[in-house]
């Protein structure tokens, strides 16, 4: 309920700020053409998350490379080479080739220690899943690389029944206690050809094995044997039965595209919650700009009065000269609200409801003031009116003064603190050499 009354209100609100920007215009027609835009706006967003998102789960993107100058710059070691397109150009030819940018290539003494650095690693890398390298259930990892170091690793084992070259463990048949098996790594280094052997022990411990172990035991050898089985051929058969249990079977998906999707359905609400801003927005340059205006006017209305011309005739005379002297396409919300007046008067409507109306659409506490004043005038005449207007524009620059001294004093606030950051820096380069200077004595 309590949502619905903010709804409610917010609308009203949005209604009676389209009015006044654009007092013009039909009321809820503009409501209705600024909820098109704005839905279409969100609706758009939400369709192009959805293209992305479609975009994202199907492709991925092609990665480019650029240079610039006359030398290319090598990766460090470990961000991989790069392929870039050139052209070579000289007075009489030209010639587009590829050419492949290698990374940069370690010093000796920086392998050196690296290698050391992964011979403290392996154990922690190969254990795989196991406790550790000395309580071994299940298979270890024998890799043949490790990101960041930039060796081959090949291994052997000293017992390939029970630990075999790519780190498969058989405890098969180990009942009572455990068993010690020797393990060792190659160190290879092909761009120096040279290698290095490093060696560890492990504990393999005996063979337990439950229904489900049993099970999933069964269906690892008959994979292995189908994929020996179908080696030429294009598919692989998986087994939909063990030990009288149906397997169904189903790929795992990596799939980020409901995060785009999340994305742009908030990028969409944040697109309207963007539009209500720029609407209060307007409406806060509207103020500020009649603000501006309204000692002017009032002047020049106390002037046009003075010369012996009505209200009306002085708000016919001013909304002339507007249309007359308008030069660009910069809009004048109060001459605006003036040429509305203008044709209600020329229309027939009550001259002391044109002027109340006149003050209601403005907004401003001046000008619904200055409305009641021309109001009052029909009955008591000009001269009383001349001299409200003249206490009216008195006012009306000392309060444009006041705000322009506002203005003056935030401005320098906000300038306080880039002037201080120019200081420091001011002081720092005058410290700098004599920093140096002092340093080398």
């Amino acid at each position: 309920m309590g949502e619905m009354i903010l709804q409610i209100e917010q609308n009203k609100t949005a209604r009676q700020t389209l009015k006044r920007l654009y007092p013009k215009e039909k009321g809820e027609e503009l409501y209705r053409n600024y909820q098109k835009r704005k839905i279409g706006l969100m609706i758009g967003l939400i369709i192009i998350g959805l293209v992305s998102a479609l975009g994202l789960h199907l492709c991925s993107q092609m990665k480019t490379r650029l240079a610039e100058g006359a030398h290319l710059i090598r990766n460090e070691w470990g961000a991989g080479d790069y392929q870039i397109n050139l052209v070579a150009n000289t007075e009489e030819w030209s010639k587009e080739f590829s050419f492949l940018v290698e990374e940069r290539a370690l010093t000796r003494e920086e392998k050196e220690q690296r290698k050391d650095q992964l011979k403290i690693l392996l154990p922690e890398i190969i254990k795989g899943e196991n406790q550790d390298l000395y309580h071994v259930t299940e298979n270890l990892n024998f890799v043949t690389h490790v990101s960041g170091y930039p060796f081959g690793l090949a291994w052997k084992s000293d017992n390939t029944k029970r630990v075999e070259t790519n780190g498969k463990v058989n405890r098969e048949g180990i009942r009572t206690e455990g068993e010690w098996v020797t393990i060792h790594a190659m160190i290879n280094d092909s761009q120096q050809n040279e290698s290095e052997t490093v060696t560890y022990q492990i504990y393999i411990l005996q063979e337990i094995l439950d229904e489900k172990d049993i099970f999933f035991k069964i269906l690892d050898e008959r994979l292995l044997k189908e994929d020996e089985k179908t080696a030429e051929e294009t598919k692989i058969q998986l087994p939909q039965e063990i030990n009288g249990k149906i397997v169904r079977w189903k790929e795992e998906k990596e799939d980020n595209s409901i995060y785009v999707l999340l994305i742009f359905l908030l990028g969409s609400i944040l697109a309207g919650k963007g539009m209500d801003y720029d609407l209060r927005r307007n409406l806060q340059k509207r103020s500020k700009q009649l603000e501006r205006e309204y000692a002017g006017f009032v002047n020049k209305l106390r002037l046009y009065l003075s010369a012996g011309l009505t209200v009306r005739n002085a708000f016919m005379r001013i909304t002339k000269e507007y249309e007359k002297n308008r030069r660009n396409g910069k809009k004048h919300y109060l001459y605006e609200e003036l040429k509305i007046s203008c044709s209600q008067l020329e229309n027939g409507m009550a001259e002391e409801q044109v002027y109340f109306d006149f003050g209601q659409r403005c907004g401003e506490m001046r000008f619904r003031r200055l409305s009641s004043l021309l109001g009052v005038q029909l009955t008591k005449g000009n001269d009383q009116l001349l001299k409200n207007l003249a206490k009216e524009a008195d006012n009306a620059i000392e309060d444009q003064r006041n705000q322009a001294r506002k203005v003056g004093e935030e401005a320098g606030t906000k300038l306080l603190f880039p002037m201080m950051l120019m200081l420091l820096l001011v002081m720092f380069f005058i410290l700098l050499p004599a920093y140096l200077d002092f340093g080398s004595i």
